[in-house]
């Protein structure tokens, strides 16, 4: 497959796999308002882990599901977990759309995370969209004024751990299938459920809730298989972009799915994340662009 065949498959495979995160978001905010929330998890996750197994059955990967327990897919597994219950906490407690305006800081995040762990070269106008965007957030939170939203930290602690899982996958072995990838995630997602799950006094759902978290699995199984596998040899630059179709997304299923719309500060601060993440995307396209040329020989 040519470069260019990739990235057009890697932004469609991200744009669907927004859509897909995005129902299944709604579906768990649905259900999370009156079940526990570890159960929620474990339920959930428990599903996904079946449809995701028979998917890598269907693929002819269950040989390399042992094999692929290495120490780049067991982090990327740890920061997933971590990532999806905070997410999962600030999900039930906040707009929706709100919420994804401040897990849209990730890719700033990563950015910066890139510049300090692996040691890339972050120049002055990266650095400045970082903190642009990381104002913008603070128009979410609030902080310091009587609508101070205290789960928007939580949301802010989701968009590192997600920084830290979406690094993490960069340096995971191509020859390891997606699915597989995600699969170790969503493994460690179930039994972050089950660990919380001790503290609460879990009831059984009932049909419309069986239901609800049933179609929650299947849009996650798809939607963790779709980004997984739109990362996977790309131009980052080319297709990371599209995860802001998370924000279309999560304002319509607000809208449509629970009534929500999000005030001024919120719409302005999700501008400020949005402009400033696709302003770094820029900077590093234009630095690998530059970068290619000097290392072409002279004619």
């Amino acid at each position: 497959m040519s470069q260019h065949a990739a990235n057009r498959r890697g932004m469609i495979a991200l744009t669907f796999g927004m859509a897909a995160y995005t129902a299944n978001d709604a579906f768990v905010k649905l259900v999370a308002r009156e079940l526990p929330f570890g159960q929620v998890l474990f339920l959930r996750g428990m599903l996904s882990v079946v449809i995701l197994i028979a998917m890598i059955a269907v693929t002819g990967h269950l040989r390399s599901m042992v094999s692929a327990a290495r120490p780049t897919v067991l982090w990327r597994a740890l920061f997933d977990a971590l990532g999806t219950v905070f997410f999962i906490a600030a999900l039930v407690n906040m707009k929706i759309a709100d919420l994804s305006a401040v897990v849209m800081t990730a890719p700033l995040i990563l950015t910066a995370l890139a510049a300090l762990v692996l040691g890339d070269r972050i120049g002055w106008r990266r650095w400045c969209a970082i903190g642009v965007g990381l104002i913008g957030t603070l128009f979410i939170v609030k902080p310091g004024v009587g609508t101070f939203d205290s789960w928007a930290l939580a949301g802010l602690a989701a968009a590192f751990f997600s920084a830290g899982r979406d690094l993490t996958t960069r340096r995971i072995d191509p020859a390891i299938p997606s699915l597989i990838v995600g699969l170790y995630g969503t493994v460690a997602v179930t039994f972050s459920g089950a660990a919380i799950g001790l503290t609460e006094s879990w009831t059984m759902p009932n049909i419309p809730q069986w239901t609800s978290i049933a179609i929650a699995s299947a849009f996650l199984g798809v939607g963790t298989y779709l980004v997984v596998h739109a990362f996977r040899g790309v131009e980052i630059a080319a297709v990371a972009p599209f995860r802001y179709t998370l924000l279309i997304w999560m304002g319509i299923a607000g809208y449509v799915a629970f009534g929500e719309i999000p005030d001024r500060f919120a719409i302005a601060g999700a501008a400020l994340i949005a402009l400033s993440g696709l302003y770094a995307l820029h900077r590093e396209a234009v630095r690998r662009r530059e970068l290619a040329a000097r290392t072409v020989p002279p004619a």
